[in-house]
């Protein structure tokens, strides 16, 4: 018995469909697991096909996006970048940095900020306005060994596996390449491509409670407890990624009356020469509900999105996050996630009685 719900799986193709109209992307996908067991409630990946009719089948419409390809997945990356930070105990949360000026990376290339601080920031600040600045300086607290660690521990060194479909390996650096400008490329997003399954799959465990787990799409009773991070750290990831939505750049990933934890990323695409399109980019968003007890994870992604009817900057903020929200508060009475009438009204009412 597999796993999936048809009707969710509707729903998630209906809204990847119009949103592609939309920003002319060249692919999409959208991914539901449960981070509690590993169970893959939807997966969609287009451009797709219809079997009934192969002189129609484009080239590459077989992939399936989720499995088949790697990308660099850009700022969401980065709350890896901030579980490392609470594990090791490195940074104090209330600590400012300066991201007043460009950072150099190498002698050639300045990491920048979209959004410009002049004042210094604190740690919570850098992560909900996804400073590309503050990651890095953020990661000279914890240092590449520990990096390397935490990856291999995570997971995202392994081979993601799912019984049933055929899963391509992650892209690392070797040790030899694994130095110090990569450290600080990583820490914001870039040198490393990863496939979606492997996000979604140890990304779960961040916000689980910090346990293992390991996807499927046929049903089991085998549920993995191994610990791999602490509760408390996965606590303040979820904490986090609350803020993000609530005052960052998720803030349209809403839903109304539901808890919603998150992070958008948008990444340059790397070019066959070995740098990356000026023009070319990944949009995503990646979302936990309900936040106050994370359950359900949902991975969406746009390949090279143009600017819309809205003709905003095609960030994963303006394409994915608000997707996102369609789709959850479509799928939420489907899967019983409760959502929460009023919340002020809730909270006035306990103090009333309180008093």
């Amino acid at each position: 018995k597999l796993t999936l719900d048809l009707k969710i799986q509707n729903i998630i193709y209906e809204e990847l469909t119009k949103s592609e109209n939309i920003f002319s992307s060249k692919g999409s996908l959208g991914l539901l697991i449960n981070v509690t067991n590993g169970e893959i409630i939807s997966m969609g990946s287009k451009p797709d096909y219809n079997p009934n009719h192969p002189i129609t089948i484009k080239p590459f419409s077989e992939n399936n996006l989720i499995t088949d390809a790697r990308f660099e997945m850009g700022s969401i990356l980065k709350i890896y970048n901030a579980a490392m930070a609470f594990e090791n105990k490195s940074v104090k949360e209330d600590e400012l940095y300066d991201v007043s000026e460009d950072y150099e990376l190498t002698k050639t290339y300045k990491v920048t900020d979209s959004t410009k601080f002049l004042e210094p920031i604190n740690f919570e600040k850098i992560f909900t306005h996804s400073s590309n600045i503050g990651s890095i300086k953020i990661y000279e607290t914890i240092g590449k060994d520990k990096q390397k660690f935490f990856f291999k521990n995570i997971g995202l060194s392994k081979h993601t596996k799912i019984e049933g479909l055929s899963t391509i390996d992650n892209k690392l650096p070797n040790d030899e390449q694994w130095n110090e400008v990569i450290s600080k490329s990583i820490s914001y997003g870039y040198g490393l491509s990863i496939t979606p399954l492997s996000l979604v799959t140890t990304f779960s465990s961040l916000v689980n409670g910090g346990f293992k787990i390991k996807p499927k799409i046929i049903e089991s009773d085998n549920i993995m407890k191994e610990r791999i991070i602490s509760g408390q750290t996965s606590q303040k990831i979820g904490d986090l990624l609350k803020k993000v939505v609530e005052n960052g750049t998720g803030e349209k990933a809403k839903v109304k009356n539901l808890g919603i934890g998150g992070k958008t990323g948008t990444a340059k695409k790397s070019n066959k020469i070995g740098g990356y399109h000026k023009n070319k980019v990944i949009t995503s968003f990646l979302g936990v509900f309900p936040i106050n007890k994370p359950k359900y994870l949902l991975l969406i992604l746009f390949d090279e999105p143009q600017k819309g009817s809205n003709s905003l900057i095609p960030y994963g903020s303006n394409t994915a996050a608000p997707v996102f929200s369609r789709i959850v508060n479509k799928i939420a009475p489907i899967l019983n996630v409760e959502k929460v009438e009023n919340n002020e009204k809730n909270l006035l009412l306990t103090n009333q009685t309180i008093q």
